[in-house]
């Protein structure tokens, strides 16, 4: 009885607030819309609307339809976000009944993208309310009388509820039981809770917590004088400028029809405005609050901020406005205030249609910058900019590139500096600096270095797979990395060498070389009869342009070897290309041309080889495989690679100037050629092969002493 009392005290008090509203005012409202007239099976708009009552217009506020834009289950409005409960009925065949998946969605209402979408699992059933949600402006707690489900989705009872959506799946706080069906319910400016029962009775509902078992209290205000509401969607929002709720209601002639509701003791009546246009069933009422008073000033334009550099001092400038809220002329002295992510950072006044300049310090990084404007009627719209300040957070290099030379024992890397940051500002090259780091030992090679080349002294006692990683510094602010290639390095092997790509480990000692940078490049994959291959397949936009390098092998200069392996399409009447070369270092550029032009167009397997390699220097070499095929075309597979020996080098001998005995002249050409007064080149390279090792030295003249004694 005291509950009561309560209650009806609360409402007798707002009785006086609600008469002293008045004046030329007609709302506008945010409304999910389900169905409606002119939609086809093909044509459905679901989506969130805007609802102009003195214009009777419905307009989409976005482009494409989205059914999670008009939960079907209650939204409420808070925080500039529209959070909800939408459902979907499902048949369930093992059941032979109705299902149904429930999803938490929420929206933007600025832009109204979904900020989230999350389908709840099915223990959480509980969430629909089919009457709509209320936001209750002074707690901030939200309502919704929830169907309660048994495992067999049939309706047990319902529950008064509150539900806080600020996780993935929302939380509820049972009030009591609601045994009275209402078709829609919503929050007045004070907190109380209506509802507008099937019944056609306007009732006023206790929030106290009474428990789950115990009926919460409810007061009939009055008789609405409707009879005919029918169970589909209905929906109720509060008005604070008019007193009113506007209710939006099917009646069982399938017309949905805007009521404006006063709940006033002694005087509680629906009157129909009506009927919604196109017969849009509406769902998520929300009165869509002016931005600031008719005779406020509008918002300000030309609003830009300006930043030298990295620096966090700059100006904000914007042209004041002319017209109020309304559209009225605007005269006489405004104040201004300026904040950035919600600090106050200057003020002061302008005159209307005058231009502004302030001064500000704000803190590095993004910042919303919101200005407005104020006369005695009000505060303007807020005008908002959104930038970043402060040192730019550099992108990535680009191209970076890792060579490896035998002959040094030297990686070589190379990369382009980026041009911009993460926000779009432009980076002054030359104030760049990089680390970067040799991987998966993720050796610090070089600290801030303001080259874009790095060479490092770098060899492994095992051949191993290696990459650099390099990372553009400005400002102190670091930068993501970007990565080389992968380049195989440390003691090359020994031929023979074979690989029959068995096993994925197979490409852990290959180098792949994207060169056109598509992410479309060979790799290994699985045959469905066991094993595997190395494999190319097609790029649908670019042509071709891909390496695969087998590991570095040591070859001698002068001994003859052989190149073996199986290729083909995988397709018919598709076509492969693929040339095969060989040299030394990672840039194919400079490499001796072994096979040309492979052409394959069936899926028949070839064995294709080259028996006549001859290399004129000894040392470590690379065997690779380069697919050109064109775009859109290919099935590249390679198999059974195989590298050997077909000859040895001739024996090493002493004869330098070629007159058939070993003797002291031998010596002489090469302390000559040591000496600058003879050419190596003349003696067609026995000089250089004496000892071996490709150089003329004091080597070479004990190995030719060492003939002339037999030695």
């Amino acid at each position: 009885m005291r509950l009561k009392s309560t209650l009806l005290a609360a409402l007798t008090a707002l009785l006086a607030v609600a008469m002293a509203r008045a004046g030329e005012y007609s709302p506008k409202f945010y409304c999910g819309v389900v169905k409606a007239d002119s939609w086809t099976m093909n044509n459905n708009l679901e989506g969130i609307y805007e609802y102009d009552l003195a214009g009777q217009t419905l307009t989409k506020l976005t482009d494409e339809r989205d059914v999670y834009q008009a939960p079907l289950g209650g939204a409420v409005y808070e925080d500039g976000k529209m959070k909800g409960i939408h459902f979907k009925t499902v048949w369930d065949d093992f059941d032979q009944t109705n299902t149904y998946i429930l999803y938490h969605v929420e929206y933007d209402m600025e832009t109204w993208e979904r900020t989230l979408a999350v389908t709840l699992g099915d223990m959480d059933r509980n969430y629909i309310s089919s009457c709509g949600m209320a936001h209750d402006p002074v707690t901030g707690k939200n309502y919704g009388i929830f169907y309660n489900f048994n495992m067999s989705w049939q309706v047990v009872n319902r529950k008064l509820a509150t539900i806080d959506f600020s996780t993935n799946t929302p939380s509820r706080t049972i009030l009591g039981n609601a045994s009275i069906p209402m078709a829609a319910i919503a929050c007045n400016d004070q907190g109380v809770l209506y509802g507008v029962g099937e019944d056609g009775w306007l009732y006023a509902i206790s929030t106290a917590n009474v428990g789950s078992g115990t009926e919460v209290e409810v007061m009939p205000l009055g008789d609405l004088g409707i009879d005919n509401i029918s169970t589909n969607p209905s929906s109720m929002t509060y008005d604070a400028h008019t007193g009113r709720f506007y209710w939006s209601v099917v009646l069982t002639d399938q017309k949905c029809y805007l009521y404006e509701v006063n709940p006033n003791i002694g005087a509680v009546a629906a009157t129909q405005l009506m009927q919604t246009p196109d017969n849009s069933w509406l769902v998520n009422l929300c009165v869509i609050e002016p931005k600031a008073a008719d005779e406020a000033p509008a918002a300000v334009t030309d609003l830009t901020a300006t930043f030298d550099g990295a620096s966090t001092t700059g100006t904000v400038s914007f042209t004041a406005p002319t017209t109020t809220y309304e559209g009225n002329p605007l005269t006489g002295t405004l104040d201004y205030t300026i904040t950035a992510n919600g600090a106050e950072v200057a003020t002061g006044t302008v005159e209307a249609g005058a231009q502004a300049q302030a001064t500000v310090t704000v803190p590095a990084g993004d910042v919303e910058f919101v200005v407005t404007v104020a006369n005695e009627a009000g505060t303007s719209p807020e005008a908002k900019l959104s930038l970043y300040v402060g040192p730019e957070t550099p992108n990535a290099p680009t191209d970076v590139v890792f060579d490896y030379s035998y002959d040094t024992h030297q990686a070589i890397v190379t990369w382009h500096a980026p041009a911009t940051g993460t926000h779009g500002q432009q980076l002054n090259p030359e104030a760049l600096t990089y680390n970067v780091y040799r991987m998966p030992d993720n050796t610090l090679v070089a600290e801030a270095i303001t080259d874009t080349t790095l060479t490092d002294d770098f060899y492994p006692d095992q051949l191993a797979a290696y990459i650099y990683k390099v990372e553009a510094i400005n400002d102190g602010i670091v930068g993501e990395a970007t990565e080389s290639n992968k380049a195989v390095v440390g003691p090359a092997l020994d031929v023979p060498y074979s690989n029959y790509f068995n096993t994925e480990a197979s490409f852990d000692l290959l180098t792949v070389l994207d060169n056109n940078h598509d992410g479309v490049t060979w790799h290994w994959e699985r045959q469905y009869s066991g094993g595997g291959r190395a494999t190319y397949y097609r790029s649908t936009e670019n042509d071709a342009d891909d390496w695969l390098l087998m590991p570095p092998v040591n070859l001698k200069r002068g001994a003859t070897y052989s190149i073996t392996f199986d290729a083909n399409t995988a397709i018919s009447n598709d076509v492969d290309y693929m040339d095969v070369a060989y040299g030394q270092g990672l840039n194919p550029d400079g490499y001796e041309t072994l096979i040309d032009h492979i052409i394959m167009n069936e899926p028949i397997t070839h064995t294709y080889r080259n028996d006549t390699i001859v290399p004129t220097k000894t040392g470590v070499y690379y065997f690779g495989f380069h697919c050109t095929s064109v775009a859109n075309y290919g099935w590249l597979l390679l198999k059974n690679v195989s590298i050997r020996m077909v000859q040895d080098a001739p024996a090493l001998h002493g004869d330098v100037n070629g007159d058939g005995v070993v003797d002291i002249a031998d010596v002489n050409v090469i302390v000559n050629i040591m000496l600058g007064r003879d050419n190596a080149e003349a003696y067609d390279g026995r000089a250089c092969v004496t000892e071996g090792d490709d150089e003329v030295d004091i080597a070479d003249v004990n190995a030719v002493i060492n003939i002339m004694l037999g030695k």
